[in-house]
């Protein structure tokens, strides 16, 4: 793999790059964005009857990836995934070929069952850009991902769950949803624009996300949100973000090891001292929108609820500065766009003990923070 030291990027490593997230910007209305939100926070979870998986890596990989694969489809097969490690042979003459072969296969028996079903694709090794499609790359040859992410995208039936531990990984969502209701989730190791960094120095995101995985262990289930979550309060400091990308679907997906308790361990919210999301959400509309859109999000359950920092009105549209756990910005951004302002890393460094002239609905009290703190 590519030494970080020697990348260009590098130097971007420990901060969210302004290519995250890569959805261009939109606005919205308030009653599409409540109806949204709504229906993701109503979605059923799916039992899947069948869950299958194949583990994804290069004949002549020498980045030392082989522990980290080995020890995912550990975990995997704890999780009751089924899973083939498929090892890409760099001399194929059509590359690709064999691999799409194994992948018609492994979901043709499950395509448009009437029992719903989960296919896990893990890719770990080195990957490159070719215009604005990310590549599976070793030496001179390359495998494009939108090749593999069309045969996910027509296997009805069976939803998805991405897992990219690669440089780029994060221009692996596609800029519009296909317009099914199949879910497929994309984690990805580093956004758009980022390389992953040296795993001499810096433990791999195929570990981040065994390590986290493993705080469910006492769970009946859990889900992607809920993994993805984890693995960014987690993160070491220097540590490059990874990204999530919900491209098809509102629903959820969840996973359960096979000896897990019955009874789910609830673990509450997370605190807000703990590491927060800051985000803009831009809704068309006047000053009006304001209340009707506080009033609604306390309707929304304890994972997607948000704090309202701010509020703006312009010409044509009211923007909302708001801070949400990462759970909630994987639950919100499968149905809206959300500007990723940054990651809040400690409590209220501004602390406002006097009179507030902002309207006191504006920063509710369900979130056990008065609206006369929230100035920063």
């Amino acid at each position: 793999m590519e030494s970080p030291a020697e990348h260009p990027a590098y130097s971007s490593l420990n901060v969210v790059p302004l290519s995250f997230p890569t959805k261009p910007a939109s606005t919205s209305k308030l009653p599409d964005l409540m109806s949204g939100l709504k229906k993701a926070a109503t979605a059923r979870t799916k039992l899947y009857s069948k869950k299958i998986g194949i583990l994804l890596r290069w004949d002549n990989d020498e980045s030392g990836i082989e522990d980290d694969l080995v020890k995912m489809e550990s975990t995997l097969d704890h999780l009751g995934v089924e899973c083939v490690t498929f090892v890409i042979p760099s001399s194929e003459r059509l590359l690709g070929w064999s691999l799409k072969d194994k992948l018609f296969e492994l979901l043709g028996p499950y395509v448009n069952s009437s029992s719903p079903s989960l296919f896990v694709f893990y890719y770990a090794g080195q990957a490159s850009l070719r215009g604005r499609d990310l590549c599976f790359t070793s030496g001179s040859r390359s495998l494009p991902w939108s090749n593999i992410r069309l045969i996910l995208e027509i296997a009805g039936g069976v939803d998805s769950l991405v897992i990219l531990d690669c440089c780029y990984a994060g221009y692996a969502g596609p800029e519009n949803h296909t317009g099914n209701d199949k879910n497929i989730h994309i984690m990805a190791a580093v956004a758009a624009h980022e390389i992953t960094p040296n795993h001499s120095t810096q433990p791999s995101f195929t570990k981040r996300l065994l390590q986290a995985a493993q705080k469910f262990e006492d769970h009946a289930s859990f889900t992607t949100a809920e993994w993805y979550q984890q693995v960014q309060l987690e993160k070491p400091t220097d540590a490059p973000y990874a990204t999530f990308e919900t491209y098809n679907g509102t629903g959820t997906i969840s996973l359960m090891f096979s000896d897990a308790s019955p009874y789910r361990i609830s673990r509450g919210l997370p605190g807000w001292f703990e590491k927060q999301v800051l985000v803009k959400l831009t809704l068309e509309g006047q000053r009006d929108i304001v209340e009707g859109f506080s009033k609604a999000i306390r309707r929304l359950p304890p994972n997607m609820q948000v704090e309202i920092r701010d509020a703006f009105e312009t010409d044509a549209f009211v923007f909302f500065i708001l801070r949400m756990s990462w759970e909630g910005w994987v639950l919100w951004t499968s149905v809206v766009h959300l500007d990723f302002l940054g990651v809040t890393l400690s409590p209220l460094l501004l602390i406002s003990n006097g009179p507030s002239d902002m309207a006191p609905w504006l920063f509710p009290n369900s979130f056990g923070l008065g609206h006369s703190r929230l100035l920063v």
